[in-house]
C-alpha cells in the first residue's frame, strides 16, 4: 500500500456501491484528502427480467411509481428502454432522496415528489399526495428483499401495492485489517456508511476487539438510524447530504 503523504493526510472511505462512486475521484484531486473505496454493498442485475417486463408492459394500470433509489431509477430506465415503452403522463413519481429525485427528474422531465428534510419511507408516507390513496394502485421499484416499511404504510392507507424488484443487492464484509493499515499511514480517516443494512454488516465485525483503534475513525452517516446503529462510537457526523461536494466540505471542517 502506497500513498502520497501531505502534510496532514486525510483518507476518506466510501463503503457505497462501487456503481455510484463513477468520477468520485475526481472532486478530491488536488486536494489533501485521499480516496479508497471498500463497498459494503455489491449491486448486480437479476438474471431473469420476464417478471419484472411483465409489470412494465402493464404499466399503465398504476396511479403512482416509486423509486427507493437510484439503482432502481437506472434499472428501471434500463429496462424501460429496451422494451421501448412510455411513461403516462398520468402517473405520479416520488422517491425517498434528493439524489434519486434530480435523476428522476433529468429522465423524465416532470415532477417528482420527494421529503424536504429526512429521506426515508416514514417521510414520504407523510406527503400530502399519499393524503387520499385507497384503491389507488402503486408500484415500488427497489432491490430484492429490504425493508417493508413503505408498502405497510401505503397498505394501510387501502392502497394496492405491488414491487417491481430490478436488481440484486448482497452485502459485503470490510477486512478490519485492511483498515487498521490505513489507520496506521493517515492522520485522520473518514469511514462513510450510507445504508442501514450496511451498517449493521459492519456492526457484526470483531468491533470489540478493535474498538480500541475504530473508535479513532470519523464516520459520515445520512439519517439518524444508522447514527443509533453506530451508538457505540463517539465521532458520527450525521449529514443530510452526501454529495461528492458536500463531503470534501464536510471533510474541511475537521
Amino acid at each position: 500500500m502506497s500513498f502520497d503523504s501531505p502534510t496532514k493526510s486525510i483518507l476518506l472511505i466510501s463503503t457505497r456501491p462501487l456503481k455510484k462512486e463513477n468520477n468520485i475521484k475526481d472532486i478530491f484531486q488536488n486536494s489533501k484528502v485521499r480516496y479508497v473505496t471498500h463497498p459494503l454493498t455489491e449491486i448486480s442485475p437479476l438474471a431473469d427480467y420476464n417478471k419484472f417486463d411483465s409489470i412494465l408492459k402493464n404499466i399503465k394500470r398504476f396511479d403512482h411509481i416509486i423509486f427507493i433509489s437510484t439503482n432502481a431509477v437506472n434499472f428501471f430506465t434500463e429496462r424501460f428502454n429496451i422494451n421501448k415503452l412510455d411513461l403516462p403522463e398520468k402517473i405520479k413519481l416520488s422517491c425517498i432522496g434528493p439524489t434519486t429525485k434530480n435523476i428522476l427528474q433529468s429522465k423524465f422531465s416532470r415532477k417528482i415528489q420527494c421529503p424536504e428534510d429526512t429521506f426515508d419511507s416514514e417521510n414520504l408516507l407523510k406527503l400530502k399526495i399519499f393524503d387520499n390513496i385507497e384503491n389507488k394502485n402503486i408500484l415500488i421499484i427497489r432491490g430484492e428483499g429490504g425493508r417493508e416499511t413503505l408498502r405497510q404504510g401505503l397498505e394501510l392507507k387501502k392502497a394496492n401495492v405491488i414491487y417491481g424488484e430490478c436488481y440484486l443487492r448482497k452485502y459485503l464484509s470490510i477486512d478490519l485489517k485492511k483498515l487498521k493499515a490505513y489507520e496506521d499511514i493517515f492522520d485522520q480517516i473518514y469511514l462513510l456508511i450510507s445504508s442501514l443494512e450496511s451498517a449493521k454488516k459492519f456492526m457484526s465485525l470483531e468491533i470489540k476487539k478493535n474498538f480500541y483503534w475504530l473508535n479513532s475513525i470519523n464516520f459520515i452517516v445520512n439519517h439518524q438510524n444508522i447514527k443509533d446503529e453506530l451508538q457505540p462510537f463517539s465521532k458520527v457526523n450525521l449529514t443530510k447530504d452526501i454529495s461528492q461536494i458536500s463531503l470534501k466540505k464536510l471533510i474541511s471542517k475537521y
